[in-house]
């Protein structure tokens, strides 16, 4: 049975009715694409990079959301380390050992954080870079 109101008994148009339902589905899909699949499961997307003095290597990683760098190298590579009360201190990576005149070095998107590798939360699309530097060029990064 037809009650005999419509859309324009309203005040609406059908067609602009019909526009709005159209315009919320794309923005929907638009929206769902814009979230990367990991992000929307609590996973983020980094790169790790390590310099060991003349050879780099490279991965590209999906981790969970809130993982340290600590972790996140711990999880493919051979790591020594010494805890301190401030953390984490990186003594070798695979086998490349601090001495008296090298150390490792991290950097996040470009930077030296100041605070340890486990203190470190990685966000989506961080870049972490390790790089086994002369005593003399670390020190410039904290000058």
């Amino acid at each position: 049975m037809h009650s005999g109101k419509n859309f324009k008994t309203f005040g609406w148009n059908t067609k602009y009715l019909v526009y709005g339902v159209v315009i919320i589905a794309v923005l929907t899909v638009i929206l769902s694409l814009s979230i990367p699949q990991e992000q929307a499961k609590g996973k983020i997307r980094t790169s790790l990079y390590i310099d060991y003095g003349g050879r780099t290597t490279r991965e590209e990683k999906v981790i969970n959301n809130q993982t340290t760098v600590f972790q996140l190298l711990n999880e493919t590579h051979s790591v020594n380390y010494k805890e301190y009360s401030t953390g984490y201190f990186i003594v070798s990576i695979d086998g490349v050992e601090q001495n008296g005149t090298y150390s490792w070095l991290y950097f996040v998107n470009g930077k030296p954080p100041m605070v340890s590798v486990d203190k470190y939360h990685l966000s989506n699309n961080d870049v972490v870079v390790f790089k086994f530097l002369s005593n003399n060029e670390a020190m410039k990064y904290f000058k």
